[in-house]
């Protein structure tokens, strides 16, 4: 039995459920899972949701306040805030899809609901702290620019990519956040209420057992963030699991402005603006969870959201980003769902076989990259980082106490990215030789390298790319053999080195070492990430060697490529090193 299941079982009992009958529950895209706990005529919902993926605190607060206002959020019967487990009310299986699919003559009537519930939630202001516990509180984040373009640039991180099979280079990425920027300015200061988000048909319940706006059971609300008005209705309107009629959009519509009192065409533009910000998101989000997470289901529902985004497009504060759709995405494609490509590189290697002596103690009993930052060890953070970019299998190599990293690798809760070790028990190979020795499992593709001392954090810019996006959009195979990450020394965390390249206006680098000036310092290192092709290491014998060798022979071609990385950096080499990055992610929004 694994640990998780024990503990499930123990909290299950502990709240006076043990014996009951247990059967799953549609879950949704998250790392949660939910079961129905029946025990004669009573039932309830167990949310198992592991704190390494999920933070249940928000939801918590969130059920709180709506339950508070007098809204039928799932009571929460019992939690074990530490381990992630919730018992919840049951409030039965009468979702608004199903309900609708058995008998469309409800359809209006239930949307009333929802729409009449919208306004009245609206009217309630926003506490500036909820409770979770006595001794925790939570703030609803701000729906702000910064969120809604991190949120929009999806379709150009993953929905393009899957259609065109390129990334968008840093001009072409910035054009489009530019002109998000412009039509979101109004919207993004608005802080009227709390914004559920996920406000659909598939998320509302109906309890006709109840009065008033407790008739609309709520679900899936822990994403809520203080902002614009207009986006629940969004959400419940433009559904992208479900056909909501023209007709029936507008007459809903129509109803709430008469609820509200609202003026009507600038409360219309903003929904249309917001209505473009939501499908394009889902757009990008159905595409990554298609090709990052395997769920098929919703690679089948993009043209629908298509339709939808091409409806919001039409208004006439849109016409500059219609006209960018219009350029980037042809009509014709927009109502099939996309072939598939490849998004490169799909394989990574990390170089985890060093002896770590510069860590010592703290390696004597343990493998360096199982050393833990902000309470993570380093291998988990690259293997995240990878599969949170969709990299899909990912070589491991191993040599010192390789037991444990074997274990680690076999214990992680996350299956991806696929992780295959390569063992160098009898042999440690270098960080070159390791690379070739693992040649066999990349084939002829390019591949990420990564050192397995590092850590790094993403920009936080508006819009900001991931790191490993960031250099597969830079990476040019037709010019390039190898581009690697670069970080300025003077930025660089736990580096007190003279620098490991210089850098030209077009990328290409020059080793210090075999610059014309060995001793004058550079301005940039090698910041232990790369894009290299397997076909620079043939003629390499098979034996022990550095990646400087490699780098050397790029070099020697002029095909050797840097770029820098626009975030915060750590190498962690040393216990002091460690120590610094544990105290630097330690404060708020770092880890």
């Amino acid at each position: 039995m694994t640990d998780r299941k024990s503990m499930k079982e123990a909290f299950i009992r502990q709240q006076g459920w043990g014996g009951s009958h247990i059967r799953p529950v549609a879950g949704d895209a998250s790392f949660r899972r939910y079961d129905r706990l029946e025990k004669g005529e009573a039932s309830a919902i167990l949310m198992d949701a592991p704190p390494v993926f999920e933070d249940i605190k928000p939801f918590v607060a969130i059920d709180r306040f709506l339950c508070d206002v007098g809204l039928s959020a799932p009571q929460i019967l019992a939690a074990d805030m530490e381990h992630g487990f919730l018992l919840l009310e049951d409030l039965g299986d009468d979702l608004y899809a199903r309900l609708i699919e058995k008998d469309p003559s409800l359809e209006q009537g239930l949307y009333e609901k929802a729409v009449s519930l919208l306004a009245f939630l609206q009217g309630r202001p926003v506490p500036e702290h909820l409770m979770v516990t006595r001794d925790d509180i939570f703030r609803v984040p701000a729906y702000d620019m910064k969120v809604l373009l991190d949120e929009v640039v999806l379709f150009v991180d993953w929905y393009l990519p899957l259609l065109t099979g390129n990334r968008l280079d840093e001009r072409e990425r910035q054009e489009f956040i530019n002109l998000w920027g412009l039509v979101l300015e109004d919207v993004s200061r608005a802080r009227d209420c709390v914004v559920l988000r996920d406000y659909h048909a598939e998320n509302l319940l109906y309890l006709p057992d109840r009065f008033d706006h407790r008739q609309v059971g709520l679900l899936d609300f822990q994403d809520a963030l203080n902002g614009h008005r207009a986006y629940d209705l969004v959400s419940l309107l433009q559904d992208a699991r479900r056909d909501v009629s023209p007709e029936l959009e507008r007459a809903m519509l129509n109803n709430y402005l008469e609820l509200t009192g609202l003026e009507t065409e600038n409360f219309l533009q903003d929904y249309a603006v917001l209505g473009a910000q939501r499908n394009a998101k889902i757009i990008g989000i159905f595409a990554r969870l298609f090709l990052r997470d395997g769920k098929e289901k919703y690679f089948s529902l993009i043209p629908r959201v298509w339709g939808l985004l091409q409806r919001d497009l039409e208004h006439p504060a849109l016409g500059e980003l219609k006209a960018w759709f219009d350029r980037m995405v042809p009509e014709n494609q927009r109502q099939t769902a996309p072939g598939i490509r490849a998004l490169m590189p799909e394989r990574a290697m990390i170089l985890a076989a060093g002896l770590g002596t510069r860590m010592r103690p703290l390696t004597d009993d343990t493998p360096k990259p199982l050393l833990k930052v902000a309470g993570k060890s380093m291998l988990d953070r690259l293997l995240d980082g990878l599969a949170a970019s969709g990299v899909k299998t990912t070589v491991v190599n191993m040599h010192y106490l390789a037991d444990q990293v074997e274990k680690a690798i076999k214990d992680r809760p996350d299956h991806r990215p696929k992780v295959i070790l390569s063992d160098e028990r009898d042999q440690l190979m270098d960080s070159g030789g390791g690379v070739l020795k693992a040649i066999p499992y990349f084939g002829n593709r390019s591949f990420f390298v990564l050192n397995s001392d590092l850590v790094w954090q993403e920009s936080d810019a508006p819009g900001r790319q991931a790191m490993l996006h960031r250099l597969a959009a830079a990476w040019k195979p037709e010019e390039m053999d190898i581009l690697m990450l670069l970080m300025p020394t003077d930025k660089a965390r736990g580096y007190d080195g003279a620098g490991d390249f210089h850098v030209e206006e077009d990328g290409r680098l020059t080793p210090r070492r075999l610059s014309a000036d060995p001793e004058a310092p550079a301005d940039h290192m090698y910041a232990g990430v790369l894009i290299m092709k397997p076909i620079l290491l043939e003629g390499f014998p098979n034996r022990p060697f550095s990646l400087r060798e490699v780098f050397d022979k790029a070099f020697e071609s002029s095909r050797l490529f840097g770029l820098v990385h626009e975030g915060e950096w750590y190498h962690v080499g040393t216990p002091e090193a460690l120590e610094d990055c544990n105290r630097a992610l330690a404060e708020p929004g770092k880890s």
